[in-house]
């Protein structure tokens, strides 16, 4: 028996099939207040707000030592007592190979803007980018990789991950469909299709947009209408006033450029919101031009301010621009917007100058002033930093961490009641001259994320082990030789089928299975994924009795892993997570596999993913040419008792002694003993199976453990396991 295709109510080919989770968010040109996803909940409270804060003196220097009794926190005005209170030295953890928890871990995103950047501007920040993730991010710290530009909105390449390998091509081709691909749902894995890793994305200037169709209109008046002593007189105050139109249209299409970034960068907030703990934006950017919100800057003005006086007073005010000379108020408006969302949703925006030193104006921009003050214009709001005139932009990034080498994080208890409800969080500090960051608010959870907040909630589930259970999940994971290829790794995952079923949208399950082995590095190294739309009316029976079950096989090479598995129902944001480790062993050397419990067909609906292009391996779970199938507890009793699959290699299993202890519910232990229903000599590859039961009369309905150890008769190694066994 073997997992058979249930295409009548599965996609059939499902990783062909279009995504639900968007990859790339065109964000619309209208401020979203920041909502938190809801996260496997129907009842909306909120029981620990955690609150990390960055505490550094004037010279951005860390403070540490700090307690409790350093800070005091009100919520909507309220005083809270700190409940919880830690200091995590980052630069500490990272030495012993620790991981922070998600509300400490910093997180960074590298935000390239490709409106207001030079080609060789971008250049060079991608070297200060390299070198910032492979010289200067900790094991600790975990970064994503994204653009933006006024005609593609914002764009995510890379989700937040510690895997250098992601950000490394994520840089490198800034997400240059010519040479980058991915094909990971969530983005935290990406590969580059190879060719030319130095060339960047087409970069535009984000320059003007002149109409001269008046001009030739003007130019081609034949004479025999406008006399040759008349057009000169004619032309000059229309070409004048063409000039000022367009000048003025020229202005307003750069200023209505600048709008759509600043609220691009308001939608980001409520993006970055259903990622917890602190998020250090860091935007790689020339900036844009400060006076298309803030009016003419003071430097170099005068010719035109007389000039405009003039104007004025002969009588043609309106002539004039006043946006261009006073400012824009709805930009404005519209900064102090932004800055008030992306610091309710814990953001801090910081900006690299990556035009490198700048003088006091730029002969290419025809000597108009050069200045970065739209960066500061940008970062204000937010209580971050700009860092400027640094040819080395590495040090911009050193500067950058040493303000977060200390994180304190502060819990409270609270609870609430309205879903999407901001809470005002004010922070005072009782140490003299210590400079506090920390997030303005918080959300109580909305359950209704959108696709881009679910990828990214969604991999900080998979990426900090956040524990999820609305949705019960079993997972077994064992590992097999291959010829020629790495060994592959069969992933079975029982999903509760009473728990999917409660996820439910009228009479259908629409569901997405993400499947990743990490490596100790937190690296990706192999994933799956796997989208399922049940009909109720055609499988509720088989789901409300057992579940569903899945087979999909990874591939990896010897090594240690931890296999990451996530289940999340969009229409309920209803989660399951599971985590296992597992060891690829060497299979040159003797080896006995994790036991594998055998299970009786027709309980599960069952689901076989696709098969990867370029595997041939073949279904593994076999004992002397039987096949079976797997399952992650073994039931040792009732009306069909299953057996315990043994795979070894290089081992005989006439050599082989097996011993077992049973823990009680009460905390006792029980000796238990194996018959061996079948074995099978060594082959020709030197691997054999043995199929064992287990003798324990007497035991009442429940779930146990079984401790059991392997080892050979003369003792010279020995490998225990513990299996999850129920007695039905």
């Amino acid at each position: 028996m073997s997992f058979p295709a249930i295409d009548w109510y599965l996609d059939a080919d499902p990783m062909h099939k279009p995504l639900a989770l968007a990859l790339v968010l065109l964000l619309a040109a209208t401020p979203i207040f920041s909502q938190s996803s809801a996260r496997s909940s129907s009842a909306v409270q909120v029981t620990l707000v955690e609150v990390p804060v960055n505490v550094y003196d004037h010279a951005g220097n860390a403070i540490r030592g700090l307690t409790a009794a350093d800070f005091e926190l009100t919520d909507d005005g309220k005083k809270r007592e700190i409940t919880h209170f830690e200091e995590i030295d980052l630069a500490q953890l990272a030495a012993q190979k620790q991981t922070p928890s998600s509300a400490a871990r910093r997180n960074f995103m590298l935000l390239f803007d490709l409106s207001n950047s030079t080609p060789t501007s971008i250049g060079r920040s991608r070297d200060a980018a390299l070198q910032f993730v492979k010289g200067d991010l900790t094991e600790a710290d975990v970064a994503a990789v994204a653009t933006y530009s006024v005609e593609n909105g914002f764009k995510l390449i890379t989700n937040f991950t510690a895997d250098r390998g992601a950000l490394t091509a994520a840089i490198l081709t800034l997400g240059n469909p010519k040479i980058f691909h991915t094909s990971d749902p969530l983005l935290l894995a990406a590969t580059s299709a190879g060719g030319n890793m130095t060339a960047g994305p087409a970069l535009e200037r984000g320059g003007t947009k002149l109409n001269t169709g008046e001009y030739e209109s003007i130019e081609q008046r034949p004479n025999a209408i406008i006399g040759p002593d008349t057009k000169d007189a004619m032309i000059a105050p229309f070409v004048e006033s063409a000039n000022r139109s367009n000048t003025r249209a020229d202005e307003e299409y750069r200023r209505n450029r600048v709008s759509h970034e600043i609220q691009t960068f308001s939608n980001i907030a409520r993006l970055l919101n259903s990622v917890s703990g602190r998020k250090q934006v860091i935007l790689l950017s020339e900036g844009f031009d400060p006076k298309l919100v803030q009016g003419r800057e003071a430097a170099g003005t005068v010719a035109e301010t007389v000039n405009e006086n003039d104007v004025a007073m002969s009588g043609h005010a309106a002539r004039l621009n006043t946006d261009e000379r006073y400012g824009n108020s709805a930009a404005a408006s519209a900064l102090g917007t932004m800055g008030e969302l992306l610091r309710r949703s814990d953001v801090v925006l910081h900006a690299i100058d990556i035009k490198g030193l700048r003088g006091s104006s730029d002969a290419a921009e025809g000597n108009q002033r050069a200045s970065n003050e739209g960066l500061y214009l940008m970062t204000r709001p937010t209580g971050g930093e700009v860092f400027k005139n640094a040819n080395d932009l590495s040090t911009s990034f050193h500067a950058l961490l040493k303000q977060q080498e200390v994180v304190y994080v502060l819990g409270f208890q609270a609870s609430g009641d309205t879903p999407g409800k901001f809470h005002s969080l004010q922070l005072d500090m009782k140490k003299p001259d210590a400079k506090a960051s920390y997030r303005s608010g918080y959300y109580e959870p909305n359950a209704t994320p959108s696709a881009m907040e679910t990828t990214l909630t969604a991999g900080e589930i998979l990426l900090n082990d956040v524990a999820m259970d609305a949705v019960k999940v079993n997972v077994l994971a064992s590992p097999f030789p291959v010829r020629g290829q790495s060994p592959q790794v069969p992933v079975i995952v029982e999903i509760d089928g009473p728990s999917l079923m409660a996820g439910a949208n009228g009479l259908t399950v629409n569901g997405d299975l993400f499947i990743y082995a990490f490596d100790r590095e937190n690296h990706v190294k192999d994933s799956l994924f796997q989208r399922f739309n049940l009909d109720l009316m055609k499988v509720g029976p088989a789901l409300q009795l057992r579940g569903l079950k899945y087979y999909g096989t990874l591939s990896l090479p010897p090594g240690d892993y931890a296999i990451k598995t996530l289940v999340h129902i969009p229409s309920s944001s209803f989660d399951g997570f599971k985590r296992v480790d597992l060891t690829v062993p060497d299979f040159s050397k003797p080896t006995v596999l994790q036991p594998v419990a055998t299970e009786q067909s027709g309980t599960w609906l069952m689901v076989r993913g696709t098969a990867k292009p370029g595997t041939t391996s073949g279904y593994p779970f076999l004992v002397a040419q039987e096949s079976f199938i797997p399952a992650s507890t073994w039931e040792i009793s009732g009306a069909t008792p299953q057996h315990l699959a043994l795979f070894l290699y290089n081992v005989d299993p006439k050599d082989l002694v097996v011993t077992g202890k049973l823990k009680m519910t009460d905390g006792s232990t029980r000796d238990v003993r194996f018959d061996v229903v079948k074995a099978t000599a060594p082959d020709a590859s030197k691997a054999s199976q043995v199929m064992l039961d287990l003798k324990a009369d007497g035991l009442a309905a429940g779930q146990y453990a079984l401790d059991l150890s392997v080892q050979p008769k003369s003792g010279a190694w020995s490998k225990a396991f513990t299996i999850p066994v129920a007695v039905p």
